[in-house]
C-alpha cells in the first residue's frame, strides 16, 4: 500500500512538474509579445512625438506667412518666441540684447510667449516690442517720444560708489 500511495505521489509530481514547465513556457511566449507589443508602443509614440512636432512647426510658420501676407506682421506680446524668429531674421539679435537667448545663461523656452518671457526675466516688454517692431519698419510715436531706438543691454553692470 505504501508503494502505490509513492507511486502515485511520484506521478502526481511529475504531472506538476509537466505542468509547470508547460506554464512557463507560455509565460515566455506572453512576455516575448508583450516585448514586441512594448516596442511597437515605443515606435508608435516616438513617430506621434515627431508628427506633433512637425505639426507645431508648421503652424508657426503658417502663423507668420499670414501675418505677413496680410500685412498685420508685427510683434505682439501673446507671439512666442519662435515666431518672432520667424517673422524676422534679426529678432534674435534685438532678444540678444535684452538678455533673451543667445547665450546659455540667457536661454528661452521657443515655445514661451514674449509677455510671460518679459514677466520671467523682468524686462519691459512695451520697450522690447518697440524695439522688435522697429525691425518691421512700425515707426509708431508714442506718447509723443517718436520712434523707438534699439538698445543693447550690457552683459556686465558696474556699480561705482
Amino acid at each position: 500500500m505504501a508503494t502505490i500511495v509513492s507511486v502515485a505521489a511520484l506521478l502526481l509530481a511529475l504531472l506538476a512538474l509537466a505542468y509547470a514547465w508547460k506554464l512557463q513556457r507560455e509565460l515566455d511566449a506572453a512576455r516575448g509579445r508583450l516585448d514586441r507589443y512594448n516596442r511597437a508602443l515605443f515606435k508608435v509614440e516616438e513617430s506621434m512625438r515627431t508628427l506633433r512636432e512637425q505639426l507645431e512647426e508648421t503652424t508657426v510658420r503658417l502663423r507668420v506667412e499670414l501675418l505677413q501676407r496680410t500685412g498685420d506682421a508685427r510683434f505682439t506680446p501673446e507671439m512666442t518666441v519662435r515666431e518672432a524668429l520667424l517673422l524676422h531674421p534679426q529678432a534674435q539679435q534685438i532678444l540678444a540684447g535684452f538678455h533673451l537667448g543667445g547665450c546659455s545663461s540667457c536661454a528661452v523656452e521657443p515655445d514661451a510667449t514674449l509677455a510671460a518671457l518679459c514677466a520671467s526675466r523682468g524686462v519691459d516688454a512695451a520697450e522690447l516690442l518697440a524695439n522688435l517692431n522697429q525691425l518691421l519698419g512700425a515707426r509708431e510715436d508714442h506718447n509723443g517720444l517718436g520712434p523707438f531706438q534699439r538698445v543693447k543691454v550690457p552683459n556686465v553692470h558696474l556699480e561705482i560708489e
